[in-house]
């Protein structure tokens, strides 16, 4: 339904109806809002990304070989970060779950130049084409019927675009979604720390 219509502006009015942001309670520029995790583009990148993780397995295990370089460094139990083997420790190491590491050198791609057109002919064999079309198709109807859509004001509409959302502890400031609170609600020593941290990468 375009955007533009009698009938999609009577059904925003109705569904705005009585509402207010869901996020921050205000009752002035209200706006629909659908997620980002229900959009049909979001939805098809998704599956795209575990099938090209998936496919570049397969490519792999099918058409290359690869020989595992020793790198001189291991971790174990007592020094879990990797470090090298000749590293002389200043307590007695405890070996439990020691692991080398390796790095891996390509020998041979039976396929070398083809990797894109052998990733389209299996995306159409294994049906994940057809389950991108099918799920992308659902998402954008549910969109049209704002099954997943929620009420912002353009404010928080706006963050959220960027990435952000409204700071749970005092509800007015925004912070990125992979903080738990905005700066100015971080404890005093967690501000310190973010400072300390700033400085050091300041040129």
């Amino acid at each position: 339904m375009k955007r533009n219509t009698k009938e999609w502006k009577e059904k925003r009015a109705e569904f705005l109806k009585g509402k207010t942001c869901e996020w921050c309670g205000s009752s002035d520029s209200l706006c629909i809002h659908i997620p980002r995790a229900f959009s049909p583009a979001q939805v098809s990148s998704e599956i795209y990304s575990a099938a090209y993780a998936r496919f570049r397995e397969v490519y792999r295990q099918k058409y290359q070989k690869f020989n595992s370089i020793p790198t001189g460094k291991h971790r174990h139990k007592s020094h879990p970060t990797w470090h090298k083997a000749s590293t002389v420790h200043k307590t007695e190491p405890d070996h439990t779950g020691l692991e080398e590491r390796f790095i891996e050198i390509l020998l041979e791609d039976l396929e070398e130049g083809n990797f894109k057109k052998l990733y389209h002919e299996w995306l159409e064999e294994t049906g994940i084409k057809e389950l991108i079309e099918e799920e992308t198709k659902k998402a954008a109807e549910e969109c049209e019927a704002l099954t997943n859509a929620i009420v912002l004001c353009k404010r928080c509409h706006f963050a959220s675009l960027r990435g952000m959302n409204l700071c749970p502890k005092c509800r007015s400031k925004y912070k990125s979604v992979s903080y738990e609170t905005c700066f100015d609600c971080l404890p005093d020593e967690r501000k310190a720390e973010f400072r300390k941290r700033q400085n050091r990468q300041a040129p």
